[in-house]
């Protein structure tokens, strides 16, 4: 690293000081040439550093919760702004994070590249701002240089970066940094431009995520430790407004939480006594500054821990010593420097919000959750690196080895975030048997098409205790494909007790009653869902298939008109529609309604399959035959070429049958192949 002999940048200005003696806090004598380094150089090796220790990202796909928040989120797909910031999105408020997944949908869809790349340079961003502000607010270059380096590498920080649904983490640190960046110069010029922006960039960042509600106690902290302010009523009067918007943005996360069925609360209280939650709490607290130090067996869930032998392990209880051996530590050392009071009390507010004193989600502890609290650990390797180098320059390239190691171990935990098979399956050998991880591994197959792969997993959650509407529904949906109804009922009721507002489960009731003949309360349901979503075409045509089979057709006929007024290409509403008609034997009306489909949608499949099966009926097999040879020019199943070989084959004409067999075959339909087959042809 280049060197030059100017000195380091002066810190806040309260007092005249010298730059070996910070007003901020008392800093250890040195001796020697100090650190420096040309800061313009900074910004440079810190992007470098990023974006080569998260090269595995180009390659990786959107994972775990990117479907909710990208590729089926309605929201962000038809760039909604008001439901944007009217509505909650996985059990989270935060608008400005969902508004920029929108933007970037807009422009490339569901390529992943530019989700990753923003990412990337909101960290970088946020890797710079660490070093402005710890520059600025401790005068010293080596502190702050480390402290950045280390953020921007730190392989804990891989689950926030590269996750594209982590958005939410980079950019309310970002929001973050700047509004306390804006306070820090308001502090110095009494600018009430300043003060005013910093408050507006604060709630820019409770509306990236929720956690951002910790700046607040942050700035008093700041104000005291560096700032030089004792603790009275008026260090607080201007942290009036942030409290503020600190008490609008906590209420609506805690509505949001519990809208989504995520409050867990009362779940932990029923597990844990008092005293075994207060032994979580130091293991959470504990959990952040080994993992600071040794960064390894990283998992993307920690769940808590199983009551096998009636108590939780001892490890809980070591932690619970750990814990006040490091408060004491730091409350001991921060006597004669602050700055070691501002890292502990700095991380504890940051991380005060996840550390499960109030149980949020099902995981104890959380790699992204590092994100911002882990500025508290960092910076105190800083200073300790700082007074190394006093005494040993050579620490230095020490710490070029560290910070490549450190590159290494982010590269490999970035490639883990390919797949949900490469992210979970070391989390499953080290958690087996976990609801959370079974899950998502049943999803990574379902997603891959292994139907049967994938129930076993998220059979596996349900019976693990998961108590997810998301995962009841989806395995009663396999069972209802596959035509078990009771079964599948049985899934969906769950799926009610875990999240009675769904409509999505009232739609899936109404189909499994449709599916075993209860029209009664398969009409009932259907009823629920569409007054909950009146302008879904969809669901209008499934009450309408309802409603024929309990044979009231005119009000069916009615529905389905409903939806083609809402969907005027919804053919499917068209074909039913006629498919009344021949309910009720009146072949001629549904004959003339599914010509005028076929000249509307001459594409569409069906409307020929079911002309043709009524032409048949009718025993007008030349009529069928016209229709489904017009519709094998834009078939590839080969099915209609099939339904024309049977046709031949029941009117004896069997060397005709014989050729539209061969034909169907060269389609790849199976059916027409083991035919074939069975009679000695197996060329195809």
């Amino acid at each position: 690293m280049a060197k030059h002999k100017s000195q380091p940048k002066q810190g806040i200005k309260r007092e005249a000081v010298q730059v070996s003696a910070p007003s901020k806090a008392t800093e250890p004598h040195k001796t020697g040439t100090p650190f420096s380094i040309d800061e313009k150089w900074i910004p440079a090796i810190l992007s470098v550093m990023v974006f080569v220790s998260y090269i595995p990202v180009w390659q990786n796909n959107f994972v775990w919760d990117d479907k909710p928040y990208i590729t089926i989120n309605e929201l962000v797909k038809s760039f909604d702004i008001k439901g944007i910031f009217s509505e909650y999105v996985v059990g989270n408020y935060h608008p400005l994070t969902v508004l920029s997944l929108a933007i970037e949908y807009a422009l490339v869809k569901e390529q992943t590249w530019l989700y990753h790349l923003d990412n990337l340079i909101l960290h970088t961003l946020n890797s710079w701002l660490v070093f402005r502000l710890i520059q600025k607010l401790n005068s010293n270059v080596l502190v702050s240089f480390v402290t950045a380096v280390l953020f921007a590498i730190h392989p804990l920080h891989v689950e926030s970066v590269a996750w594209a649904a982590e958005r939410k983490d980079v950019l309310y640190t970002l929001f973050l940094l700047l509004s306390f960046w804006y306070y820090i110069h308001f502090d110095e010029t009494s600018n009430k431009v300043y003060y005013g922006v910093s408050i507006l960039l604060f709630i820019a960042s409770c509306m990236s995520k929720g956690m951002a509600v910790v700046l607040p106690a942050i700035l008093i902290i700041t104000d005291y430790c560096f700032l030089k302010k004792p603790l009275h009523f008026k260090v607080l009067i201007n942290k009036i407004p942030y409290f503020l918007v600190t008490l609008i943005f906590a209420y609506l996360a805690t509505h949001a939480q519990k809208d989504a069925g995520a409050d867990a609360s009362s779940v932990i209280s029923n597990a844990y006594s008092a005293g075994e939650r207060v032994l979580l709490t130091a293991y959470a607290f504990c959990f952040y500054w080994v993992k600071t130090l040794l960064p390894y067996n990283l998992y993307p869930f920690y769940p808590y821990p199983n009551k096998i032998s009636g108590s939780i392990p001892a490890i809980y209880s070591l932690a619970l010593l750990g814990t006040l051996l490091l408060v004491g530590v730091l409350i001991w050392l921060g006597r004669k420097d602050k700055r070691i009071w501002w890292a502990g009390a700095f991380f504890l507010i940051a991380i005060s919000t996840v550390l499960q004193i109030l149980p949020v989600g099902s995981a104890l502890v959380a790699d992204r959750y590092y994100y911002l609290s882990s500025i508290g650990p960092l910076f105190l390797i800083g200073l300790l690196m700082n007074n190394f180098y006093a005494n040993a320059k050579g620490i230095l390239a020490g710490f070029m080895v560290v910070a490549l190691v450190l590159c290494g171990m982010t590269f490999v935990q970035a490639k883990k975030w390919k797949n949900e098979l490469l992210l979970f399956k070391e989390a499953d050998k080290a958690f087996p048997n976990d609801a959370m991880i079974l899950s998502n591994l049943g999803w990574y197959y379902l997603d891959n098409k292994d139907f049967p792969t994938a129930k076993q997993y998220l059979m596996r959650a349900d019976n693990g205790g998961f108590k997810n509407a998301d995962v009841c529904r989806t395995i009663g949906s396999m069972f209802l494909d596959e035509g078990d109804n009771a079964t599948a009922l049985k899934y969906f009721q769950k799926a009610s007790q875990y999240l009675p507002k769904s409509n999505r489960t009232n739609w899936l009731f109404a189909t499994v009653y449709y599916r075993m003949g209860d029209y009664k309360n398969a009409n009932y349901y259907y009823k629920i869902t569409l007054e909950n979503e009146p302008d879904n075409a969809e669901y209008w045509t499934s009450y309408g298939l309802s409603l024929m089979g309990s044979e009231d057709f005119e009000e069916a006929r009615k529905i389905f008109q409903k939806s083609i007024s809402l969907k005027p290409d919804y053919w499917d509403a068209y074909l039913n529609h006629a498919f009344s008609y021949r309910r009720q034997g009146n072949y001629e009306q549904e004959i003339k309604e599914l010509k005028a489909l076929i000249e509307k949608a001459p594409q569409y499949g069906p409307a020929y399959k079911n002309l043709g099966v009524t032409y048949v009926d009718l025993k007008q097999d030349d009529n069928a035959v016209e229709y489904w040879r017009k519709a094998t020019v834009r078939d590839s199943t080969g099915d209609f070429e099939y339904n024309i070989g049977i046709n031949y084959a029941n009117r004896n004409d069997v060397e005709t049958a014989k050729q539209w067999y061969i034909k169907s075959a060269k389609k790849g339909n199976v059916n027409a192949r083991n035919i074939l087959k069975n009679n000695g042809i197996t060329n195809y």
